[in-house]
């Protein structure tokens, strides 16, 4: 137990220090912007790796959560005057209940049922908020979404606030991958049949990596809503859940820094392909959904565990080579 606590230690700490520095070596207030952005999908990110990659459950609609998320902080905030703290909480709670309903209803579903009904639940939600317009504004959607406000409305400000909710929930993620609930999710992304024999509760324990995935995603879709200041229901479909499961799948669905590094590689593809469309026009408009869909592809043909457990599988087979000891075969459930 001692040496899991020191190995986690030494993972954070670099990154503590990397999310504490890096606004001042990229100083410019558009590089800040695109850590925000990055910092918001890295939520969604989190509680997807916990959904898809810990308890095993497919999800082609997470970015309807975050999409639930957005529009009740604005709501909340634009419409009834409420604070925007308190929208961010209620951004949170939202999501998360509609997630209980959506995982007591899909409970039974596994595999290829499973996604499609996520998907369905996807298209749903942005359809209803395109439709419901007394309420979301429709197509127009929702303008003068105040900002949070934290440390004078700057950019640096939000990022410190972004990135400081990041640090708490991979806290919040790691401690729960080696605690008992997160033993159970693995055993059910192991074997449903098996978890229930050894006494498992499987319909309650997917039912809360579904609530717990959607909460994160709800805090994500509050604080982009407040950054933005304006709202549509463009951003909130297929693409942007497509968008989420690429950067768990391309870091490692089974291990929470994977989904973390994940993001930030794909953030940095979308900054170079947004480059290079200034250079060459034909890049522009949806290539960026063809360069996601072909990495995604390659990821599962050649590398299905993900970047990050195929480095430390490589480092930990080239330090035993030194050493001269066997290396023995790394577990496919890893979720460190």
């Amino acid at each position: 137990m001692e040496s899991k606590y020191r190995n986690f230690s030494k993972k954070t700490i670099p990154y503590a220090l990397l999310v504490l520095f890096a606004p001042f070596i990229l100083t410019d207030d558009y590089y800040h912007s695109v850590m925000v952005v990055a910092g918001m999908h890295a939520i969604v990110v989190l509680g997807l790796c916990l959904v898809m990659g810990l308890a095993g459950q497919i999800s082609l609609g997470q970015a309807a959560f975050w999409g639930i998320g957005a529009y009740t902080s604005a709501v909340l905030t634009t419409k009834y005057g409420i604070p925007p703290i308190a929208g961010l909480v209620a951004a949170a709670i939202i999501p998360g209940l509609f997630a209980f309903v959506l995982a007591r209803a899909i409970a039974g579903l596994q595999g290829y049922y499973l996604a499609m009904a996520t998907l369905a639940f996807g298209y749903i939600v942005q359809i209803g908020i395109g439709e419901w317009e007394s309420v979301t504004g429709g197509a127009n959607g929702i303008i003068g979404i105040p900002p949070i406000g934290f440390f004078g409305e700057s950019e640096l400000g939000m990022y410190y606030l972004v990135w400081g909710i990041v640090t708490i929930l991979l806290i919040f993620s790691l401690n729960l991958v080696h605690s008992r609930v997160g033993r159970a999710y693995r055993a059910i992304h192991k074997s449903e049949i098996a978890a229930t024999s050894m006494g498992i509760n499987v319909r309650q324990f997917k039912l809360s990596a579904f609530v717990v995935g959607g909460m994160f995603a709800g805090i994500s879709g509050g604080l982009y809503a407040h950054y933005m200041g304006i709202l549509d229901p463009q951003p909130f479909g297929l693409h942007e859940s497509i968008l989420f499961i690429t950067m768990v799948v391309i870091g490692g669905m089974t291990n929470v820094w994977g989904a973390l590094i994940g993001t930030i590689i794909i953030e940095v593809i979308r900054e170079v392909l947004i480059a290079l469309s200034h250079v060459i026009p034909e890049l522009k408009g949806d290539i960026d959904t063809i360069v996601y869909g072909a990495i995604l592809i390659l990821i599962m043909m050649f590398m299905p565990e993900g970047l990050v457990p195929r480095i430390r599988a490589v480092y930990a087979k080239s330090k035993a080579s030194k050493a001269g000891d066997v290396q023995p075969k790394p577990e496919r459930g890893e979720v460190a």
